[in-house]
C-alpha cells in the first residue's frame, strides 16, 4: 500500500479580513434574530432583506417560508439579476422546487401570497406580490404532468425538476411592492 507524503502547507494568509469578518458577524447576528440561521447561503441575505422590509417572520426550512403578524403565510422567491459570471441577465425566471411534487403544489396554492424579489447583487431591484390564484395556470399544468406520469398518485419519486415561472408573468399578473 502506498503511503502519501505528509501534506505541505501551500498558502499563507497575507491579507487582513478582520473588517469583512466583523461585517459578516454583525449581519449574521441580525439575521439570526429574524430566523435566518445562515445568511451567507441559500439566499439568506435576500430573505433577510425581504423579511425586514415587510415585517415578516421566517418559518422553518420545510414548508412555507414566512408569515405576517396576522398569521398569513407566504412563499418567498428570490431571483438574481447578475449571473455567477458577472453578466446581467436579459430575461429572468422564478425557480420553484428541485423536486416539485403534488404536495408542493397544494402548499403553493394555500399560501396567502407569493413574494418575488429580484436582486441586482445585494440590492433589491424590484419586488412583486402575486396571489396563488394568478399562478394557477402553472400549478394546473404541473399537476397534469405529474398525474399523467403517475395516475394513481402513489409514486413517491414522481416529481418535476425545478419548473420555472417567467418573471414577466409575475410582473404582468402580480403587484409591484418595491420600490414603493
Amino acid at each position: 500500500m502506498f503511503d502519501p507524503p505528509p501534506p505541505i502547507r501551500q498558502l499563507t494568509p497575507t491579507g487582513d479580513a478582520d473588517h469583512i469578518l466583523r461585517l459578516g458577524r454583525e449581519l449574521q447576528e441580525l439575521a439570526t434574530r429574524h430566523g435566518v440561521h445562515n445568511v451567507m447561503t441559500d439566499n439568506g441575505y435576500q430573505e433577510l432583506v425581504v423579511l425586514t422590509l415587510f415585517g415578516l417572520t421566517k418559518l422553518r426550512r420545510e414548508g412555507n417560508d414566512a408569515r405576517d403578524a396576522t398569521g398569513h403565510q407566504y412563499e418567498l422567491k428570490t431571483v438574481g439579476r447578475i449571473s455567477s459570471d458577472g453578466v446581467r441577465k436579459a430575461s429572468l425566471s422564478v425557480t420553484t422546487e428541485h423536486t416539485l411534487t403534488l404536495a408542493n403544489i397544494e402548499r403553493y396554492r394555500r399560501v396567502w401570497l407569493w413574494v418575488v424579489a429580484v436582486f441586482d447583487r445585494t440590492l433589491p431591484e424590484v419586488i412583486y406580490e402575486i396571489a396563488p390564484a394568478a399562478l394557477e395556470p402553472y400549478f394546473a399544468a404541473w399537476e397534469r404532468h405529474l398525474r399523467d406520469n403517475d395516475p394513481s398518485g402513489t409514486d413517491p419519486l414522481n416529481h418535476i425538476n425545478n419548473p420555472k415561472i417567467p418573471l414577466k408573468f409575475v410582473a404582468d399578473h402580480g403587484v409591484r411592492i418595491w420600490p414603493p
